[in-house]
């Protein structure tokens, strides 16, 4: 009775909304594809005019070189178009309308049909591309596609809107695959739970794949995961019930009655949601207890919390991805951010309360909370010079800072307006918010609009529309001190210490207090505005030591650190220590000393050790430091000078990546007037669009009055295919009039009596050589392995490059073999390691 009470529910469903997508679909392995039987039946008002998503990724970039490319294209063939009675019907291929998309991006987007019909029947086949992805991508023992896998019906006039709507979906069994689809499950089809913006579809191998399956108080949830990692995805589990749970609580219960939430092979620590479901990076299962299990669970919780919060905000309303993204990720990562404080009490990025001694020594690297690390896309935006409003579409800002705008920025007017509202008031009016637009796409104008009813036009202008950067400061006039802001109504907590107690105070203009009355004032002390610029936010200004404990960040206090080092040069010992004032990252001025001992530890040299370090813009960085000896007269001023050439690169994006190809590299050090040497160094670096790089440098060296000048120049170019074989090749053009260049330094020969061959190069005065890439494969593994609980072994390439080289008019032919395993640490970080082995003959 309940499963027959259940289909009539979900029937009255159906019928009640119309545009009604039923879909009978079955895997194909071997083409690493789905193909799809569609019936659509249309609104009153709809068109017959069907977005195809999967061709928005179907050609070569034509901005982009190969080599940053996969070989391999999602698309999607429209096999047959026909009505209720599979009479033929005429359709025709268009690009799609947005121009917000590129060229090569729009050629046969769209999918027009040329009929009155009602019902329409489409056949169609969607390839996916193969593991070069987190998304839409085959792997070896999953498939994945979360929006727009089949034909969708949208609006000619929006630009990446997908509208909700009904949809069924039919799988054809399958004896390797399970398909997992949001929805109820009733016979052999799924019916989505309300309307979707899109049916999400995965595949997982039966062997490879298990469920763990627990009820909340509101939710079945499901953690697909592969084997062996069981730990893991209970650890999951009681993530995602504590983040539903919470922001079920905040912003309503949601239509669906489970989740599916899916480990995604690709490497990394990152989410991506849909319908019902979510992926989780591959870093969340295989890397995340490398070495500290435990360490990053705080983080692990925030992605989770934040996947989840998209089915409220973002999938459960609806946005334009082109248009108003912010509306989605902003929402998404606030609600992320005070279920952290929900859950753990603040907002810190790892469990800094782990037993462990390398607990302490990872608290020096990572970033402590989630509000610093908001904190470094915010300082970039002024750093950069990026002046665009939460607003904007994602055409008019630097793909490379997009997040930062509707992530961070978005985020942080959102706290603006929790500090002006208070936390409940507000985390209401977005539930009354969701509960309104739910299954809906509202336009930017109408979330503005619905917040007028509770904020200030001026204030809403000046958080989302305005595209100034924000900058707060403490500043003094007379016997006054004044907190200014900036000449923008953001709405921003003030901190004030007096004789009588601290008091805290939120405004949206400036305040004027008495010197004499203050002892300490904050502007913005939990980081909620997206400030460009916190150390003027204090008086007194704020001072951080690594000589005592403090949690002020970098981004808020002058720093004022003791740092050592100690090495070995030339068999003596080197020790130096300097006091340093910084203010990051602007400048660091440090004055200490230095010292020299035998390897019996006898003191030999004694002196005063200075540096300066200068970085103004994120353009120019200089770099100076002077030893000078107190037991006799050696000195040592040394130093590089960094310039390099802003520019917009087109790397095929709905806008241009804010960058450089050009720098400018001054070294030299300076001994004294017969030990001194320059070294101006040009670059030019286009991988991106051309698959070039390109260096030249010279060399002045004045060695006790002997006097060299050398020049070098190194090319390296890639050819735009996907050729295994002759992909690259690389020149290098060495002269000088002293010998002074060792070609093969790096070289370990294969065999050892080579070893003695590339001792006889040691010092030479010429070099002309030549570098082909003969050869590369890649194991491409989607699987990767942790080594002693140490770090991860991921995919490995293999290389051939044959290799001649002039040295010194003497010809030298050879072969080296790279082997370059992907290795993970902690944080899912990767770092390249390339195993070279060489063999040679003169």
């Amino acid at each position: 009775m309940k499963k027959i009470l259940t289909s009539i529910v979900i029937m009255i469903n159906l019928i009640s909304f119309a545009a009604i997508y039923n879909l009978d679909i079955c895997l194909i392995e071997q083409d690493k594809a789905i193909l799809g039987n569609l019936t659509v039946t249309l609104e009153n008002n709809d068109k017959p005019y069907f977005a195809l998503f999967p061709n928005l990724d179907s050609y070569d970039n034509p901005k982009l070189n190969a080599l940053f490319e996969s070989k391999e294209k999602n698309r999607i063939e429209i096999i047959k178009v026909t009505d209720e009675k599979d009479n033929p019907l005429e359709f025709s291929y268009e690009n799609y309308p947005s121009k917000k998309f590129r060229e090569y991006q729009r050629k046969n987007g769209i999918l027009k049909v040329n009929t009155d019909k009602k019902i329409i029947k489409i056949v169609f086949k969607t390839y996916f591309s193969d593991k070069s992805n987190a998304d839409n991508v085959a792997f070896d023992d999953i498939y994945i596609w979360r929006f727009g896998w089949y034909p969708i019906i949208i609006n000619e006039n929006n630009d990446y809107l997908l509208p909700h709507h009904s949809v069924t979906v039919k799988v054809e069994n399958n004896s390797n695959y399970i398909p997992i689809i949001s929805g109820k499950k009733i016979d052999d089809t799924y019916y989505s739970e309300g309307k979707y913006v899109s049916m999400p579809i995965v595949f997982v191998k039966k062997d490879s794949y298990i469920n763990l399956t627990l009820d909340s108080k509101d939710y079945t949830i499901n953690i697909w995961y592969r084997k062996g990692q069981e730990q893991r995805a209970a650890v999951m589990a009681t993530h995602v019930i504590k983040a539903l749970e919470l922001h079920t609580k905040d912003f309503g219960k949601l239509k669906y009655t489970s989740i599916n939430v899916i480990q995604d092979p690709y490497p990394g620590m990152y989410g991506m949601a849909a319908d019902g479901m979510f992926l989780l990076g591959d870093g969340f299962f295989t890397t995340a207890d490398l070495l500290l299990p435990g360490l990053l669970e705080p983080l692990t919780f925030y992605v989770v919390s934040h996947e989840l919060a998209h089915m409220w905000f973002g999938i459960g309303v609806g946005v334009d991805f082109m248009n108003n993204n912010f509306m989605s990720e902003s929402l998404a990562d606030y609600s992320a951010h005070i279920s952290m404080y929900e859950k753990y009490g603040n907002d810190r990025l790892y469990n800094i309360y782990l037993p462990d001694i390398l607990t302490e020594n990872f608290s020096e690297i990572l970033t402590k909370n989630f509000s610093v690390l908001d904190q470094i896309g915010i300082f970039n935006l002024g750093y950069y010079n990026i002046n665009n409003a939460i607003i904007d579409d994602v055409d008019k800002i630097p793909v490379n800072f997009a997040s930062y705008i509707y992530y961070n920025k978005g985020k942080r007017a959102l706290f603006s307006l929790e500090d002006y509202l208070g936390r409940e008031k507000f985390v209401n009016i977005l539930a009354e918010y969701y509960k309104k637009y739910n299954e809906n796409e509202p336009s930017e104008n109408e979330f503005l609009d619905f917040l007028s009813k509770y904020i200030d036009k001026d204030i809403l202008n000046d958080l989302f529309v305005n595209p100034k950067n924000f900058d707060a400061s403490i500043k003094y006039e007379d016997n006054k001190i004044i907190v200014d802001l900036d000449n923008m109504k953001i709405p921003t907590k003030i901190r004030i210490l007096t004789n009588d107690g601290t008091k805290e105070y939120v405004t949206i203009e400036n305040l004027e207090f008495d010197k004499s009355e203050i002892l300490l004032i904050d502007i913005d002390p939990d980081m909620h505005t997206f400030d460009v610029e916190r150390h003027n936010n204090h008086y007194p200004p704020l001072i951080k030591s690594n000589l005592f404990d403090n949690e002020f960040s970098k981004f808020d206090a002058y720093e004022i650190n003791f740092k050592t080092n100690f090495g070995v040069i030339n068999n003596f010992y080197q020790n130096s220590s300097i006091i340093s004032f910084e203010k990051y990252p602007y400048y660091d001025f440090g004055l200490g000393f230095y010292s020299l001992y035998s390897d019996t530890f006898t003191m030999l040299d004694l002196g005063i050790n200075t540096n300066i370090s200068l970085n103004p813009n994120p353009w120019v960085s200089t770099n100076l430091n002077y030893l000078k000896s107190l037991y006799n007269s050696y000195q040592d001023l040394n130093g590089q000078v960094i310039i390099t050439i802003p520019k917009k690169l087109d790397i095929g994006s709905s806008s241009k990546a804010l960058a450089y190809s050009t720098e400018l590299l001054l070294n030299g050090e300076f001994i004294d007037l017969d030990n001194y040497f320059l070294n101006p160094t040009l670059i030019y670096e286009n991988l991106y669009n051309l698959g070039l790089y390109l260096s030249g440098s010279y060399y002045f060296i004045n060695n006790d009055t002997e006097y060299t000048n050398a020049y070098t120049m190194d090319m390296a170019y890639f050819f735009n295919n996907y050729f295994s074989f002759l992909n690259s090749f690389s020149l290098e053009l060495k002269y000088a009039n002293n010998p002074v260049f060792n070609p093969l330094y790096d070289k370990i020969s294969l065999f050892e009596k080579n070893n003695i061959l590339l001792s006889q190069f040691n010092s030479v005065k010429e070099v002309y050589g030549i570098n082909f890439e003969l050869f590369n494969f890649s194991d491409n593994s989607d699987k990767r392995v942790n080594v002693f609980n140490l770090f991860s072994l991921g995919d490995t390439d293999y290389t051939l490059n044959g290799i001649y080289k002039l040295i010194d008019y003497e010809n030298l032919f050879g072969i080296s073999f790279d082997i370059s395993p992907e290795i993970y640490f902690i944080t899912d970080e990767n770092i390249p390691i390339d195993l070279d082995k060489i063999f040679l003959k003169k």
